[in-house]
């Protein structure tokens, strides 16, 4: 008696089960129209439909994502912006990153031989420091000390008015530096002379200013 009762009453609990997701489907399709025409992609934080980094970047910190926005609001194309957070995350790809996704090729530095990691490219290599050794003379401000200490501390030396010039400076550094790597690995060019490397970074600079 007592097994047919509990059969009983599992037996309800399908039915009821059974009628809640039926409709559940049936406010699904109160709700969805279906046409006749190709799918689209719709971007949802945005009135248009379209996908725009602003209205991604409101989500974020909307949401009480953690996103540097003095790197954001300086004035210099988006996608240096966005290879200076990929800096500062550490995961831009250099010899030694590459080497932790099973590249097998050689990791030692274009310039100078050593092995090849984020720190010893912007801050250790001798273009690094010539380059850091003029922005130090130009600003009486001494080199970062790492990636850390460039973002936290170093880009904040400036106070209020200048903070953001020695944030695109840093950025036309870096940028230089990765460029010139760049063409020395995949193009197979001869490394260029520390004045170059300079004059090719103060080029950036006095193209960013007219943004």
């Amino acid at each position: 008696m007592l097994l047919e009762y509990t059969k009983l009453i599992l037996l309800v609990i399908l039915i009821h089960a059974s009628h809640k997701r039926i409709h559940n489907l049936q406010l699904i399709k109160v709700y969805v129209n279906l046409l006749g025409e190709r799918d689209t992609f719709v971007w949802a934080l945005h009135s248009s439909g379209t996908f725009s980094v602003k209205s991604m970047y409101a989500k974020l910190i909307n949401n009480g994502v953690r996103v540097s926005q003095d790197l954001w609001q300086i004035k210099i194309p988006t996608r240096i912006k966005i290879f200076l957070w990929y800096l500062k995350r550490g995961v831009i790809l250099t010899k030694d990153n590459l080497a932790r996704r099973n590249w097998n090729g050689d990791k030692s530095c274009c310039f100078c031989h050593s092995t090849e990691t984020i720190h010893h490219l912007f801050f250790e290599c001798a273009y690094a420091k010539f380059l850091w050794r003029a922005v130090h003379l130009l600003f009486g401000i001494a080199p970062p000390l790492n990636i850390d200490d460039l973002f936290v501390t170093w880009s904040k030396m400036g106070g209020v008015i200048y903070n953001s010039l020695l944030l695109t400076a840093a950025a036309a550094l870096c940028w230089t530096i990765w460029l010139t790597r760049n063409e020395v690995v995949f193009d197979k060019c001869r490394p260029k002379t520390f004045l170059q490397v300079l004059f090719r970074g103060i080029h950036w600079l006095r193209q960013w200013a007219r943004l």
